[in-house]
């Protein structure tokens, strides 16, 4: 594509990106057709453009590689946090953990996406990269963000305090396993929408999910989503791993949406006004009500997915710093801040069909194969504990008592005693099932794992060895009958 002095190229269309050919060239066009970069606006609770000092690590800090890769594209503008008005020259705003948000800054973004601004907004209840020290002596802890207000006005649930744990995409394995750090696969995208259509992986940890009730006027779409086998778990649960992050594990059934895009009409969510110091409306609040034409929000509900810890691997190539992708982050993120920076006429493209369809996920089936397995370790580790505790009682009353001191203990009954020894040969059965069900479970997930891979590598081999057989089984009858 070329206008004037302007050009833009399509590199060879590699059978990936077959279904984004429209796509592609509609960008294309976009960008031969203005003369200046886009700009876009970069709001943010967390040091993405870098910081010269801060106070309480006493370091600087470099820029988040998702800031160099955005100014390679775009004009970034930084918009401070405490920002009460986002500026008229800006279209595009992408939000990063806005933590701590008082009304105003609330009340700014709603005015800016009722004038028709298109808003990223990523949210989190776990924010692992950002664990700020509180006091001497007491560990940091994560923070959390949400945009309460507006939430509530366009029909978003969003949970501060609950992370999203899921047995299908969890990480690792063993002792290791975490279900609330997701590797998400091509199966918990949405491939007909553009931003998520050339997406293989997420990792998505510590992150959160929304369930909506959209407002009158509004539609939603699911870009990211987790499997039925997912469950939210309060964030004191988030960092638990192995066989105390999935025994009291129940899944809700269903998927839960991670990532969403509203659009619609968008009503205002200060319909009082913005109240002031007196719980007094604002004089000239809200001074937009509806916007006056269609518009798009895209929700995320992790964070840490765009920090370098999560989205890119540095490496040492001859003394060089060498910065790769480590999975899809990166480029799920700029690829929004692109569709919405390009116009509408990108937006409205959706990705073709495609004729490919993903083989059946592993995990998914050992997810399933395993639900029998996490009543059945609850209940033991229920009984267990209540075993333990009576146990401890009884020798409890064996070392207490009048005299006990001198006598080394008090004498218990032949009854109590016989009960002593049950809850102790209880305990020792409970442990031994405990640990055989936990065998099973591992030797059922390995079976899984082991018959699948044969079904998928030798079942079509197979399948071409019997029918040339039966070929040849065929020609041989016709040759002896001719």
């Amino acid at each position: 594509m070329s206008q004037l002095e302007r050009k833009q190229t399509l590199a060879s269309i590699s059978p990936q990106r077959e279904r984004l050919l429209e796509y592609d060239l509609v960008r294309a066009v976009a960008r031969v057709a203005t003369t200046e970069r886009p700009r876009i606006g970069l709001m943010a609770g967390l040091p993405v453009l870098g910081e010269k000092f801060n106070p309480f690590t006493r370091q600087s800090s470099d820029p988040w590689v998702l800031a160099t890769e955005l100014k390679r594209e775009f004009d970034v503008k930084e918009v401070p946090i405490s920002a009460k008005e986002i500026d008229k020259d800006l279209n595009v705003l992408l939000l990063i953990h806005p933590r701590d948000l008082q009304p105003e800054q609330e009340y700014a973004l709603d005015q800016f996406v009722l004038r028709g601004g298109k808003l990223i907004a990523f949210v989190d209840p776990y924010a692992y990269f950002d664990q700020s020290p509180q006091m001497p002596g007491v560990p940091p802890m994560p923070s959390s963000s949400s945009l309460p207000t507006l939430f509530k006005a366009w029909g978003v649930e969003y949970d501060a305090n609950k992370v999203i744990s899921d047995v299908v995409f969890g990480s690792g394995g063993g002792a290791r396993y975490t279900p609330t750090v997701l590797s998400l696969n091509r199966t918990a995208f949405s491939r007909d929408d553009v931003v998520t259509a050339s997406i293989e992986t997420l990792l998505y940890a510590f992150g959160g999910a929304f369930s909506l009730k959209p407002a009158e006027g509004l539609k939603v779409t699911d870009l990211v989503h987790s499997s039925p086998n997912s469950m939210l778990v309060d964030n004191a649960e988030a960092t638990k791993s192995g066989d105390q992050a999935t025994r009291s594990f129940k899944p809700s059934g269903k998927a839960l949406p991670l990532a969403v895009r509203l659009t619609g009409k968008f009503k205002t969510a200060f319909p009082d006004g913005l109240k002031g110091d007196k719980e007094k409306p604002v004089a000239g609040t809200p001074a937009l009500r509806e916007s006056t034409n269609e518009n798009s929000v895209i929700l995320v509900a992790d964070v840490d997915m765009l920090a370098d810890g999560a989205a890119v691997d540095v490496q040492d190539v001859f003394g060089r710093k060498v910065i790769v992708p480590s999975n899809g982050n990166l480029a799920f993120a700029l690829g929004m801040v692109e569709q919405f920076a390009a116009g509408d006429e990108l937006i409205s493209l959706r990705s073709r069909a495609s004729a490919f369809r993903p083989l059946t996920v592993v995990r998914e089936l050992e997810a399933e194969a395993q639900k029998q397995y996490f009543g059945k370790i609850q209940v033991l580790e229920d009984e267990l504990q209540k075993t333990n505790a009576k146990l401890q009682e009884l020798q409890g009353r064996q070392n207490s008592g009048p005299g006990a001191a001198a006598k080394g203990g008090q004498i218990l009954t032949a009854e109590q005693q016989a009960e002593l020894e049950r809850f102790r040969k209880r305990v020792a059965e409970t442990r031994l099932e405990l640990k055989e069900v936990r065998k099973n479970l591992r030797q059922d997930a390995e079976a899984l794992v082991f018959w699948t891979k044969v079904v998928n590598i030798a079942a079509m081999p197979v399948l071409v060895a019997l029918f040339g057989v039966g070929v040849a089984l065929i020609r041989r009858r016709r040759v002896r009958a001719a």
